[in-house]
Parts: structure tokens; C-alpha cells; sequence
């Protein structure tokens, strides 16, 4: 599996080039050769993982990161120079409201969908603009995530019984 944030996307996906594989052999069950099979074909289709997955870190973006000010994501965001009476970055909400995802059978993708979280995201040099991280995975959020992926397949295979 495969996970990168690209241009200010969090994207993971499966390994496109090698397929699911799942073969066992289990002598004289024919019964439960078949329900391998048929899990070894639904195991292709990984997009309840993917949902979940996304929504998870969405949640988690527009929710505990941004309440936490980047603290979370091992990233505090600097302070203001000029007071104001709103939390950074939320004059409006519509930054943290604009978290959303894309799924597909072997990929997810969180982002942001406002023009500027790319300028906050960025890791280029700037003068002005202070850099406020909103996405980052960190070990926890990567454990978690793999953690989806493992009880779905696992509740994949206790179904095929």
C-alpha cells in the first residue's frame, strides 16, 4: 500500500501493478474453496476500506488537527503578529469545512478544496505567509489507517465462512 500527500492530497492506493492474490489449499473442502474464491475476488474491490479510511482522515483534518492548531500533526502553528478575534484560519470556516475525499476500488484521496490550502500546506520558501500544516500523517494516523484496511479483510474472510 501506498500513502504520500502530493500538491496538498493525501492519497493512498493498493499497488495498482500487482493484484490482490489470495490462493489456499485446503484438501477435500470444496466448500470452502469456493468462498475463498469468491472472497478473492471481492478482496479487489477495496472501497468500503477506502471510505472508511478517507472519512476517518477527514474527520480528523477538519476536526482534532485544526482544533489542536497543527499540534497534533507534531506541527504547532505559529502565533498571529496582529490579534484578532477569531482562531486562526477560521474567520469564515470554510477552510476547515472544505476537507472532503475521492474513492475508488483501489485508491482514497483527502483534500482540501479551497484555492489558498495550498499556500498553508506548502513546504516552498516563503516571506509572508506563515506555513500552517492542516494534513499530515503521522505514525498513529498511518497504524490507524492499516488498521481499517485489516478489519475489513478480516471481517471479509469470517463472512465467507
Amino acid at each position: 500500500m501506498m500513502i504520500a500527500v502530493e500538491q496538498g492530497i493525501l492519497k493512498y492506493q493498493t499497488n495498482t501493478n500487482m493484484p490482490v492474490d489470495l490462493k489456499f489449499e485446503i484438501e477435500g473442502e470444496k466448500e470452502m474453496s469456493r468462498k475463498l474464491m469468491i472472497l478473492s475476488k471481492d478482496i479487489k474491490d477495496l472501497r468500503p476500506e477506502f471510505e472508511k479510511g478517507t472519512n476517518f482522515l477527514k474527520e480528523f483534518f477538519g476536526g482534532e488537527a485544526f482544533e489542536s492548531r497543527g499540534a497534533l500533526l507534531g506541527e504547532p502553528w505559529p502565533p498571529r503578529k496582529k490579534f484578532y478575534p477569531w482562531p486562526p484560519l477560521e474567520r469564515s470556516g470554510r477552510m476547515r469545512r472544505s476537507f472532503d475525499t475521492e474513492v475508488g476500488n483501489l485508491q482514497g484521496a483527502v483534500f482540501n478544496a479551497v484555492d489558498y490550502f495550498k499556500y498553508h500546506q506548502s513546504k516552498m520558501p516563503r516571506r509572508k505567509l506563515p506555513r500552517r500544516i492542516m494534513m499530515k500523517l503521522t505514525n498513529q494516523l498511518k497504524d490507524k489507517i492499516v488498521s481499517i484496511f485489516h478489519e475489513g479483510i478480516y471481517n471479509r474472510i469470517i463472512k465467507a465462512r
